[in-house]
């Protein structure tokens, strides 16, 4: 489902401040981005994208539950997370145009807002202060994200340098 055009009522703008990628966006600055948006709805175990899919979207759970699966080199999937309410998917898809790392798969019915890469795009360089914005949030997910990675890889490997 495509959002409307016209006026953003002052409920979907608290809506869209309470995530925390939003948050510093003034209300003209959250118009413009739902203008630039869509929510879309899933079924419980219909897929959001695959892994190896074009990676050209972002996304924000809305409601429901998401999983996050990866498959090895073995086909043999590995759940990587289950995601909720406000967390964040996606985020590298605005960045570079790789193909989808990882599978996001809805294990209840879920809502998402979501975010191409083209919208993204065209925010920054259009209204460059809200771009900005949101960037320097991105930059900060990708950051905790990164981190969070590099603590489960050390205390994955550690156990096997003690033997």
């Amino acid at each position: 489902m495509t959002t409307q055009t016209g006026a953003i009522s002052s409920t979907i703008r608290q809506n869209v401040r309470q995530i925390e990628l939003f948050s510093n966006l003034s209300d003209d600055e959250i118009d413009i981005l739902v203008k630039h948006s869509k929510i879309r709805s899933l079924v419980e175990d219909e897929a959001l994208f695959r892994q190896g899919d074009d990676g050209d979207f972002f996304v924000i759970i809305i409601d429901g539950r998401i999983e996050i699966t990866k498959h090895t080199e073995k086909e043999t999937p590995v759940a990587l997370a289950s995601l909720t309410r406000g967390d964040t998917l996606g985020e590298m898809a605005l960045i570079d145009q790789e193909k989808r790392s990882a599978s996001a798969i809805a294990i209840e019915p879920t809502s998402v807002f979501i975010l191409s890469r083209k919208s993204f795009n065209l925010l920054v360089d259009q209204y460059p202060r809200c771009g900005t914005k949101l960037l320097r949030k991105l930059a900060t997910i990708l950051c905790s994200h990164l981190r969070e990675t590099s603590r489960l890889f050390a205390e994955s490997i550690e156990p096997n340098l003690l033997t």
